[in-house]
């Protein structure tokens, strides 16, 4: 096996400094959401602890920016800056400002953190910081971006074609949207409504249109080769894909309901919802063979098993978002905790999932490494599903109760109240395990990473013969 160039060991380092990063934002993140939610629970808190940066009002947008920046978004660039040279054979160059690049994303999150907590929200959907944060997020996206987008080169070629599509996508989306919001929103070049229209697009752009598509890289890609079988039908992936890509931004429309925006874009938002959910049952059908007759394998190896739950978390998520979009549950359920019940079931069941089978998969072929055989595995992968079910359950059943006494005038709001006492009992239980979950994973992660227990040999989901070429045309550039 050929040794790695100085721009390879770069390129690592900076996937591992983005997958550091993403671990810490995650563990940081989960003891913040505990500390909201006992305010909810315990509102007397607030007298007893007067500290306006870390009342609700702070914590909430602040875990929010967390599990989005931080943890998912840190930790999708740098498992794909471990896969993508691997698929395409093209080592990265100018591998010292990729590290940089990661730094910078990292700096950019603690900057946020900081802002976040001392001044509040900007009151921005998905936009909490400053146009400070959002510089530094950009300048890093371009330099990591166009790293990524270089490792494409020869594989258009060779290779599943599904990945690079969704890859493409992605990447041309977050800087598109996060330019057009801080424009838009920031600019002062979109008066009055349009200041909800452009939030909503931007939250869409965020999740269907820039991580949605990174996990599908890494279910497209990474599952055929765990299970040894390849994804059917190309023009059925390529239609949802094209349906993935020209709907995904009109989807936040559908959650305006009785908002200030015209009454033909909720209805444009409500199909391209209804039409999405189209596209991801056709994804679902490519998925699901890969995966029948698996599930001794999925017992033995954790990364197809955090696959298999982010593959139907993926179903679920994009079935529930479809199921509030029809005018019914729509009006029912504006203003509740439905929104929380999405979020948990995307950013917990659906990329955090992706993301962890990712990292196990992917960490040993950048790291010459293997996970040891710990009870610690077993952990991370039964408290983080458990947490994540009870999170998305609760704050569901939460938040239609809720909207049902809403939308009854006879129903005083102490009752309300009352109603989801409980069901916030059982979100602080679903947060706990979840805690849990990533303490586990993060203990075996960080001593695997320093090589502190033996380890078992790694998965092998690259060929020897597709590992990085010690090639003298891509030298370092120091």
């Amino acid at each position: 096996m050929n040794s790695p160039t100085p721009s390879v060991c770069k390129a690592n380092s900076s996937a591992g400094i983005l997958l550091i990063g993403s671990v810490s934002w995650a563990l940081l993140g989960a003891g913040l959401q505990v500390l909201a939610t006992i305010q909810l629970l315990v509102p007397s808190l607030a007298y007893l602890l007067p500290i306006p940066w870390i009342g609700y009002g702070h914590l909430a947008p602040l875990v929010s920016f967390l599990f989005t920046y931080g943890w998912i978004s840190s930790g999708f660039l740098g498992v794909l800056l471990i896969l993508i040279p691997r698929i395409s054979g093209i080592p990265f160059r100018y591998g010292r400002l990729l590290t940089s690049a990661a730094i910078l994303w990292q700096f950019a999150v603690l900057v946020g953190l900081a802002e976040i907590l001392w001044n509040g929200s900007t009151g921005l959907l998905s936009l909490p910081f400053s146009r400070s944060v959002s510089v530094l997020f950009f300048i890093s996206f371009l330099i990591l971006g166009t790293g990524l987008t270089r490792g494409l080169g020869r594989s258009w070629k060779s290779g599943p074609l599904l990945p690079r599509l969704y890859l493409l996508g992605g990447l041309i989306a977050f800087p598109l949207g996060l330019g057009t919001a801080e424009l838009l929103l920031r600019g002062s070049l979109a008066p009055g409504a349009l200041q909800i229209i452009m939030q909503f697009a931007w939250h869409s752009f965020l999740h269907h249109l820039w991580l949605t598509p990174l996990a599908l890289v890494l279910l497209f890609q990474l599952l055929p080769a765990l299970t040894g079988r390849a994804a059917g039908s190309l023009s059925l992936g390529i239609l949802s894909w094209v349906a993935t890509i020209t709907l995904g931004g009109w989807i936040g429309n559908s959650l305006a309901s009785e908002g200030p925006m015209p009454s033909w874009l909720q209805s444009a938002g409500v199909v391209a919802t209804l039409l999405l959910g189209v596209a991801v049952l056709g994804n679902t059908l490519l998925f699901k063979p890969l995966l029948e007759g698996k599930w001794e394998e999925c017992r033995r190896q954790v990364a197809l098993r955090f696959f298999a739950v982010g593959f139907w978390s993926y179903f679920a998520s994009y079935a529930w978002i479809t199921f509030l979009a029809l005018p019914g549950v729509r009006q029912t359920t504006t203003f509740t905790m439905v929104g929380q019940a999405t979020q948990a079931l995307l950013l917990f069941s659906f990329y955090g999932n992706v993301l962890a089978g990712a990292i196990y998969a992917l960490l040993p072929a950048s790291r010459s490494m293997g996970w040891p055989s710990h009870p610690a595995l077993a952990y991370h992968f039964w408290f983080t599903t458990l947490g994540a079910a009870l999170l998305a359950s609760a704050y569901a059943l939460a938040g239609i109760f809720q909207g049902l006494a809403l939308n009854d005038p006879g129903v005083p709001m102490s009752t309300i109240s009352s109603y989801l006492r409980p069901f916030l009992v059982i979100v602080l239980a679903g947060q706990l395990f979840w805690w849990i979950g990533q303490l586990a994973f993060s203990s075996i992660f960080f001593a695997s990473l320093l090589k502190l227990f033996p380890s078992v040999a790694p998965v092998a989901v690259f060929p020897a013969n597709r590992d990085i070429p010690n090639h003298p045309l891509h030298p370092a550039h120091h």
